[in-house]
């Protein structure tokens, strides 16, 4: 468990110096799916910021009564997209927990398989919950792109970037998981696949929206020196 993470799973204590030397650590945790959704938590937080700048600089009627709440929005998914990354350290510390479990006897077999089958569920649940949760992004991503002006456009850009390259890491954690710690289950393997082929179409527009940020980038007129 990292220092300063408590045992639900909230990295609020943790500071960005220790997960970065933890990630980068022998000890099994954080690892892909964590540091995904770190990196996501972060690349929605910079919709906000987005947002934010827009709301500042943008004068039409009615577009503030917009933003607000996409703005909401994006800070809620990112403090979601944080926890997720502590809750998915504490399920892979629960099933290394189960592992150790005494297993002499029946009922302490039926005990630590029980444990096992928990942690695992859970291990493949909470990448394909962040997966779900950065095609909401891109989503909102799209939305916001109707209010970014071209100075905006990168940031948007990086934005889908980071997401996308989130909720792949997301399925590969998810199908490696499905495969190495639960070979037998074709039923979470079968979700695993599913939610790969739902969020193609959330991939597909974060390739359009970070070509249109590179367009916007492209044409964007230069300032007077």
């Amino acid at each position: 468990m990292l220092a300063g993470m408590t045992p639900g799973g909230d990295l609020a204590q943790v500071t960005l110096d220790h997960f970065r030397r933890e990630a980068a650590g022998q000890h099994p945790m954080p690892a892909g799916v964590a540091v995904a959704a770190v990196s996501a938590g972060f690349a929605l937080g910079l919709i906000a910021k987005v947002l934010a700048v827009s709301g500042r600089h943008n004068t039409l009627p009615g577009h503030a009564a917009r933003l607000e709440p996409l703005a909401a929005a994006a800070q809620a998914a990112s403090q979601h997209m944080m926890q997720l990354a502590g809750e998915d350290i504490a399920a892979f510390e629960a099933y290394l927990a189960a592992r150790r479990l005494a297993r002499s006897t029946e009922a302490q077999r039926q005990t630590r398989q029980q444990g096992i089958d928990s942690a695992v569920r859970r291990a493949i649940d909470l990448p394909l919950a962040a997966a779900q949760q950065a095609a909401a992004g891109l989503h909102l991503c799209r939305e916001v792109a109707a209010f970014t002006s071209p100075a905006l456009a990168a940031d948007l850009g990086v934005t889908a970037s980071l997401l996308a390259g989130a909720m792949r890491g997301f399925l590969l954690c998810a199908q490696s998981n499905a495969r190495q710690l639960a070979p037998e289950a074709a039923s979470l393997r079968g979700r695993v696949a599913t939610e790969t082929e739902r969020c193609a179409e959330a991939l597909r527009m974060a390739e359009g929206l970070i070509e249109r940020a590179r367009t916007a980038v492209e044409t964007a007129p230069g300032k007077e020196p």
